[in-house]
């Protein structure tokens, strides 16, 4: 593996990661709505993601989807339209009574969640192909530099979304009213479901 590569690979990928866009959005509004409890699975849901989308992209797939630029536009109004569902259910959603169950039941909600916004958030996957293919060298083996790639880029997507959910969770306490804070989330939503399908 080309070292001098896998540094710029780093500095790239961590600057598109870093750089707020729709999945940033999205999990700053999870870690509002369900709180630090389930900032780790939203994370882990964000990282299944970027291991899928590097997955598809180092295998070769990802050049059929390049070529057919339709599947990205499919996956773009899929993400807003489940974005549009959770925005309704987040705004009619009455605050729950429970904090344990609701905390158990959203830590699996939010993983599932974020994994699916990021999958289907064509910005992503553009970035996937645009980024990969730059950072391999001809000069040594393919396995080894995909699987050494897709490791660091999983890493730094787990730790960027992680700390923006941290960040979002100590804004949390900003929101005494519950309901505020489940409107605040869903007007969130609504924002990052017109970004995917607005946005160029």
């Amino acid at each position: 593996m080309d070292f001098h590569l896998l540094l710029l690979f780093f500095v790239a990928f961590t600057t598109a990661v870093a750089v707020p866009g729709p999945n940033v959005a999205f999990a700053v509004a999870q870690a509002l709505k369900h709180g630090i409890r389930t900032t780790l699975p939203g994370a882990l849901g964000f990282g299944l993601a970027t291991a899928v989308h590097a997955t598809v992209v180092l295998s070769g797939v990802g050049l059929l989807i390049h070529e057919h630029q339709w599947v990205l536009t499919y996956l773009r109004w899929i993400g807003a339209l489940y974005l549009a569902y959770l925005a309704l259910s987040t705004w009619f959603a009455k605050p729950s009574t429970n904090d344990v169950k609701a905390g158990e039941a959203s830590a699996k909600k939010m993983f599932v969640d974020s994994f699916l916004v990021s999958l289907t958030n064509p910005k992503g996957w553009l970035a996937s192909l645009l980024t990969y293919p730059s950072f391999i060298s001809p000069h040594f083996p393919y396995l080894t530099q995909a699987i050494a790639l897709s490791l660091t880029a999983l890493a730094i997507s787990l730790s960027i979304y992680a700390g923006y959910m941290f960040l979002a969770h100590k804004a949390r306490a900003a929101f005494d009213n519950k309901a505020m804070l489940n409107k605040s989330t869903s007007v969130i939503y609504v924002i990052v479901a017109l970004s995917l399908v607005l946005l160029p």
